[in-house]
Order: structure tokens, then sequence, then C-alpha cells
């Protein structure tokens, strides 16, 4: 953390103990610097350099909520911006719920989580990674004729939380990002492809003729897509698509959706929502992990917990505001940090083998995900798989079912863990989708 950090913070935890009694207060500051490039055909189009500072100020007066934000770190604005959380919270309405965390709260300044690895790049440095990529993805097939560009970003950010209850809390971070787009044509239809890699440490990040390459073989092999009949049949989604499942799973369990019986799982406490041989842990303190958190946005202490076990949903995932609404604790979960998706059975490296004829879906289309019913129907691109092998890419076909069904009817997950995400998840197989055809 730099020594402007530290400084904020002692300033900060200053102003928070000389407040008023007769209200609650939270202070939520953020600073972060880095870069960020783009390139296209060799030609750099931008090149953003980023300093930035927040303060959030939460008020509770009365048992009503007032937030208010600056990004003026001077005494004057951080007390106009008190005042100002002050002003908001008297012109709302009283709401029994609202309250600052107050149980399990974070005590420690400076905590060392493993994420954090800072470095310095020039901007040669920058501008070489983000061209070769590009350029690795375009000589790759004569039949990649254009390109969206390839941008890489870097950011290292520190994080502070205090409350009028004592909550005392900040850790550092860096994220490093690498992407790629490309465009491929033949006889006269355009496909579109990406890839990507992102992590805490830059050590780790796949290289930029990695990335590139990467994002031309994905184009190159949706070339000739053609259209599939109606089906019911096993589907294969790649580990991208698996996280996007799970995370729906996770919108459904949190307590705000709960609460307001806006989830289809809202009355699945200790029941089984997943196949038995399903279970789903959250870990807040994974080393590099892109979830890793101490502390929630709250100021609650993150804890490992077992969210499924067996296919049973063991917890909602709870603040402060929520489970106040359903008379519980908080689970420290205003937000949620890894996710860990595992299987009970032999976790594969290709399911792909395992299918004697089924759909491998790597691309899923518009919204279509009812979080009140649980339905589930998107539009959807992939492969036809035949005999454990790939045979071609289909297009124009919808997926359909009700995620109940879908969770349930998990045959298998893969041990090829998506790594550019807090989910971590292999390829999924469930068996027995509705595949809408021509």
């Amino acid at each position: 953390m730099s020594a402007t950090f530290h400084e904020t913070t002692d300033k900060l935890k200053s102003i928070i103990d000389g407040l008023d009694n007769k209200r609650e207060y939270e202070f939520h500051f953020n600073s972060a610097d880095g870069a960020d490039v783009t390139s296209r055909f060799g030609d750099v189009e931008n090149i953003q350099y980023h300093n930035d500072e927040s303060l959030t100020v939460t008020c509770i007066d009365g048992k009503r909520k007032g937030v208010a934000s600056t990004n003026n770190l001077s005494d004057e604005s951080i007390k106009l911006t008190i005042d100002k959380s002050k002003t908001i919270a008297s012109y709302l309405e009283t709401d029994e719920h609202q309250g600052l965390a107050k149980d399990n709260l974070i005590n420690q300044l400076n905590i060392d989580c493993d994420i954090n690895f800072p470095k310095t790049f020039s901007s040669d440095q920058l501008i070489d990674m983000t061209v070769e990529c590009e350029k690795a993805a375009l000589d790759y097939d004569k039949r990649i004729n254009n390109s969206e560009g390839s941008e890489y970003g870097y950011s290292q950010s520190n994080n502070l939380i205090l409350n009028s209850h004592g909550a005392v809390g900040s850790y550092s971070s860096t994220s490093y990002t690498l992407s790629c787009v490309v465009i491929a044509e033949e006889n006269g239809l355009k496909e579109r492809d990406y890839a990507y890699t992102t992590r805490r440490n830059f050590e780790q990040t796949e290289s930029a003729q990695a990335i590139g390459k990467l994002s031309a073989k994905k184009v190159i092999s949706r070339l000739g897509a053609k259209s599939i009949s109606t089906r019911k049949c096993p589907v294969i989604l790649t580990p991208e698509l698996s996280v996007g499942l799970f995370s729906s799973f996770l919108s459904a369990i949190n307590g705000n959706n709960i609460y307001k019986k806006n989830s289809f799982l809202a009355e699945y406490l200790n029941k089984q929502v997943f196949a038995s041989h399903i279970n789903i842990t959250e870990k807040p303190d994974i080393k590099e992990g892109l979830g890793t958190k101490p502390f929630d946005s709250e100021g609650v202490k993150t804890s490992e917990k077992h969210i499924i076990e067996g296919g049973v949903l063991n917890t909602f995932l709870l603040d402060t505001y929520s489970a106040s609404q359903l008379k519980l604790k908080s689970t420290g979960n205003s937000g949620y940090t890894n996710i860990l998706i595992e299987s009970s059975k032999k976790m594969l490296n290709d399911l792909i083998e395992s299918v004697d004829e089924g759909i491998l879906v790597t691309e899923m289309m518009g919204s279509g995900a009812n979080m009140l019913t649980g339905d589930y129907s998107r539009g959807a691109f992939g492969y036809l798989i035949e005999k454990g092998k790939i045979s071609y890419p289909v297009t124009n076909f919808t997926i359909a079912s009700n995620m109940i069904d879908m969770f349930k009817n998990i045959e298998e997950i893969g041990n090829d863990y998506y790594m550019n995400s807090k989910i971590k998840c292999g390829s999924v197989m469930i068996k027995d989708m509705t595949i809408g055809g021509s």
C-alpha cells in the first residue's frame, strides 16, 4: 500500500471516531491506479492511465439510510459528503431493517491475502503485448480478415472499510487482463470470437501469443456452421458457460432475492437442488483467487462455507439487510468470493468423449433465465457431437429447460477449470435438454 493510502486511512479513522454517536456511519474508501491500452491492426488506438480515489459515506439515522460519494479527499469535501449522507437519510422513510453490520467485523489493517502482485510497465511494453496478441491472431489464418482489436489492462487497488461499530479493515489487490477479438469470413459468411486471460499475478497470465492464437482457433472453428433439427439430447456447456449457469444459481440464493420472494429457490433451503454428486463451496482465502477478500463490502469477515453438499442447499447468501428481513444472521455475503464447483464422481478432462450424440454449447445469446420461475431458454451456438467427437459447428438453435431440472440433471463435471472467473468450474454435461432447431 502506498504512503498516501496509509495517510488517508489514518485521517478517515480520526474523522469517523469523532462523529456524533446518535447516528451510524460507514466509510468505504478505494484507490486504484493502472493503465489500459487498445490496438487494432497494429495501430495503437488508445493509451489511458488512471489514478482514482473514491469515498462512499453511509449514514443510518433512525433506521433511515443515506449514501453519498466523493472523489475529492480534501477535509472540506469529506465533511460535505458526510453532511450530504445525513441530509439524504433525513428525507427517506424509516425502515426497521436498516442498520450497519455489528457482528463478526474485521479488525485488521493492511491484510496480506496473496492477491497483490504489483508490477511496473513502460508504455512500450504495454503496446508491444497488445499489438503482439492481435498479430498472432491475424497471422493464424488468411480467413481472419478483420479485427475488433486487442486490449491490455492492469490495475492496482487498495480497499478500506470503517464503521461506527468497530469495523476496521484494508487490503490491496492487483489484476492483469489481456483480450483479443477477431472476425473470420468464408463463402460470404462471417463469424466473430474472442479469447482473454485475467489473473491477479502477471506471471500467471497466458502469453500474448497464446491468447491471439486461441481467439483465432475459436473463430476459425465456427466457420461453416449448419442448422440442426429439434431434438432432446445431452448438452455440454463449456467451462465459461458453466460459470454463467452457476452464477444464476448464486443469484437465486442471494438474500435480497430470497426475502423478496423473487427466486425459484426461495423454499429450497435444506432441500435437494443439484444432483447428489455436486458440491459447491465458497473459499474466500485462495491464493491469487479472483474473488479472494478478507471481508465483504460491509466489513463482515468472509468465511469458508459449504453452500451445496451432496446436492443439498445448506445456506442462502445474506448481507446485513436481507438477514434482518429473514430474521437470520449475515453470512458475510454482501457479494461472494471464490466459488468452487466439484463432483464426488471422477471429474474428466474431456466430457465430449463420453457422449455418443449431443451438443457442445460454446455461446449463448439473450437473457433467458427467469429468476422467479427458473425457466431457462436461450439462443445458442455450438458443435454437434457424434460418437465422442466434434462433427461440425451448429447455429440458430435454442436450449430450453427449467434450472431446477438442469441442476438435477447434471451428470458430469469436467476438471478443465475456467480460470478467468471467481467461480471455478469445468465443463458441465446435462442430460436430456430440449434443443429447438429448424
